[in-house]
């Protein structure tokens, strides 16, 4: 037996949109621009290694997804037909339908440009991976954090002695595997 669109409620429902990588935010503007749809596309800011230091940079708080709100029936095929759209999210044959209160709940904590900046806070006693300079790819314990200097000072142990070295703030991460990885 094969789904039939038409069984779907004729109310804008919420709907997981798969899209190619790489290609949220473009997707969501041409899904906005081009059909006037309710489009939520979250993003995560961190900071990540680079060679020399560090860069802050933007990606999908859930790569290659994003929601739309539409009525199934009625636009289905059109959300299919927007560049970068790969499918709408389904269960078998029948589309998933996101409750409402879930992307209103990821809506709370999103800014205006449904981004969610995670600080990377270094404080005193906390471990670090070194990411730039003469250390990179050492992993460290902050002794003291000098703000205004825009400098850390970390515990290096270098010829089996413990030294106190300060390193600009920038080639520091703390020692995490994800911004969103539990700490």
């Amino acid at each position: 037996m094969s789904f039939d669109p038409s069984q779907i409620p004729a109310d804008p429902q919420w709907y997981c949109v798969r899209v190619r990588p790489k290609q949220e935010a473009v997707t969501a503007r041409m899904l906005r621009a081009e059909m006037g749809l309710e489009v939520f596309c979250p993003f995560v800011r961190f900071k990540r290694a680079r060679r020399g230091g560090t860069m802050w940079v933007t990606e999908g708080m859930f790569p290659g997804y994003l929601f739309g709100r539409f009525a199934f029936a009625e636009s289905h095929r059109h959300v299919l037909s927007i560049s970068g759209v790969s499918s709408i999210v389904r269960f078998g044959e029948r589309p998933a339908v996101v409750p409402g209160a879930i992307v209103e709940e990821l809506r709370a904590h999103v800014t205006g440009e449904e981004t969610i900046v995670i600080p990377q806070e270094i404080a005193a006693g906390s471990e670090v991976r070194i990411v730039g300079g003469v250390y990179a790819g050492v992993t460290a314990v902050v002794s003291r954090v000098m703000p205004a200097r825009e400098r850390v000072a970390v515990l290096l142990e270098v010829l089996g002695m413990e030294r106190e070295v300060e390193i600009s703030a920038e080639a520091l991460l703390p020692d995490v595997a994800h911004p969103l990885a539990p700490r």
